[in-house]
């Protein structure tokens, strides 16, 4: 087989099991183990997959700009906005991060709700801003501008000073055993900033973002309290998320 021929066949194995594994692959493909490491790290470096121990996962197919997002499986964001929001109570003090689905959340919100908000979305912002008893914080710092969030270190150093009693937090790629990642590295210094001084962590997450990874780090799977999928999950798939700590709603 050519090797076209095999990095074809690695990616649409990929498609079909959202993994694969390098001592199958060689005894797929009749190859040696090491030709299996050279084209999963040609892959790689295409920014077609993501290398992990014993073999790869897919990389994250979501769009990156966000008004592309923003029109993105409206309806599963809608589902899990309505299950987040029956977790949040008024006079609090929340975090919400720059996700489109966390933004969902905040439009279900009652008009009179009664909250302190921090946030580094600037759409959430501009949300907020009609809400007479939120008390809103923008968190500055310098705009990535593809995100619509702030991010840096005056951004961070705001966080330093607080002790939310919640975290909405927006999830690009996740993993049971690599956790959550991201594709800047500065956004994930956020979040994980965000993480760390919350009480409680309620991670938002589309069923196409489960089972992949990015190159930024920002917490363990375990890091998070409450994971929120949309009702059409995928059996087979929920299981590697459940009995881990963390609690799953969908």
């Amino acid at each position: 087989m050519l090797k076209e021929e095999r990095l074809d066949y690695i990616l649409k194995k990929l498609g079909v099991d959202n993994k694969v594994l390098s001592t199958q692959l060689s005894k797929l493909l009749k190859v040696s183990d090491d030709t299996v490491r050279r084209d999963l790290h040609e892959l790689s470096i295409k920014g077609l997959i993501k290398k992990v121990h014993g073999g790869a996962i897919p990389k994250t197919s979501i769009p990156l700009n966000y008004n592309e997002r923003s029109n993105y499986s409206e309806e599963e964001k809608h589902d899990i906005a309505k299950k987040a929001l029956s977790l949040i109570k008024e006079n609090q003090v929340i975090i919400i991060d720059g996700g489109t689905t966390a933004l969902e959340v905040v439009r279900l919100m009652p008009i009179k709700f009664k909250a302190t908000i921090f946030t580094n979305s600037l759409p959430v912002a501009m949300e907020l801003t009609d809400y007479p008893n939120i008390n809103l914080i923008l968190l500055g710092g310098t705009v990535l501008k593809r995100s619509k969030v702030t991010i840096g270190l005056e951004n961070i150093n705001t966080l330093e000073g607080i002790r939310a009693d919640l975290m909405l937090l927006g999830i690009t790629s996740i993993h049971p055993e690599i956790g959550l990642t991201l594709t800047n590295w500065e956004e994930s210094k956020v979040k994980k900033k965000m993480i760390e001084v919350s009480n409680k962590v309620i991670a938002l997450a589309t069923n196409d973002k489960l089972d992949r990874a990015d190159n930024y780090f920002v917490c363990s799977y375990k890091d998070i309290d409450i994971l929120i999928l949309d009702k059409n999950i995928d059996p087979i798939k929920l299981e590697s998320y459940q009995n881990k700590g963390v609690e799953v709603l969908y």
